[in-house]
């Protein structure tokens, strides 16, 4: 997806499509790890790395609840964490293959509940005859007056 269509998504989802965007990055971020590790550039996979834990960090704050979802996905993204960290340091490609399993299925979900959700706000632009306006229309969807 381009940098425009990411930003319009993200202006236009709900909590779950901002988390599974999340996930989405870390599994590209991963498949780019791969290809890293076998083109033999370990600062790019360090980059890449490193930006992935960024991303586990941000998760780790989105299920800080005490609830038995927030700690089961706690618990994974730690694993996460260590299966890239081993990755990176051993220069294990499969160690990141190990991931992208881990992580589709939760990403596929939350992609599915992205969809089922209605977003919290649609945002847009107005054109006036000398101005420029943003408009939010709150809940409803429908642009009927």
């Amino acid at each position: 997806m381009d940098a425009m269509g990411l930003e319009k998504r993200i202006s236009t989802t709900n909590e779950a499509g901002l988390i599974a965007i999340l996930y989405e990055a870390l599994i590209h971020n991963f498949t780019s790890g791969i290809a890293a590790i076998h083109e033999e550039d370990y600062e790019t996979l360090n980059r890449i790395t490193n930006h992935s834990r960024d991303i586990l960090a941000e998760l780790l704050v989105q299920f800080s609840g005490d609830d038995e979802i927030s700690s089961n996905l706690r618990e994974i993204n730690f694993y996460i964490n260590r299966l890239i960290t081993e990755g990176e340091y051993e220069r294990d490609p499969s160690l990141f293959e190990t991931s992208i399993e881990v992580l589709t299925p939760i990403c596929e979900g939350f992609q599915q509940l992205e969809i089922k959700e209605e977003p919290k706000s649609v945002t847009g632009l107005t054109y006036g005859k000398n101005h420029l306006d943003e408009h939010t229309l709150k809940g409803n969807r429908s642009f009927e007056g």
